[in-house]
């Protein structure tokens, strides 16, 4: 999903369903994607059940990759 505020891309890991999951309601028709995003980055996971779906599944957020800023490695110190 593109975060238009942000301009950046989030993502989810979703499973798939699974019975040893435990039991949820099947989410409201007009449960928007964006919902299921802002549900698992507030509570990290999230289970939650399409429609047609017999079991539940969880969700997560993949972490965004923030590159290091440039550090000195070991190498430059011995270089003359």
């Amino acid at each position: 999903m593109l975060d238009s505020t942000l301009d950046e891309l989030k993502f989810l890991y979703v499973s798939t369903p699974n019975p040893a999951l435990r039991s949820v309601d099947v989410e409201k028709d007009s449960t928007r994607i964006q919902d299921l995003f802002e549900r698992a980055e507030e509570d990290g996971l999230v289970t939650f059940r399409a429609k047609y779906w017999d079991a539940s599944s969880v969700a997560h957020p993949v972490p965004a990759f923030q590159p290091a800023s440039e550090s000195t490695t070991y190498a430059h110190r011995f270089s003359a």
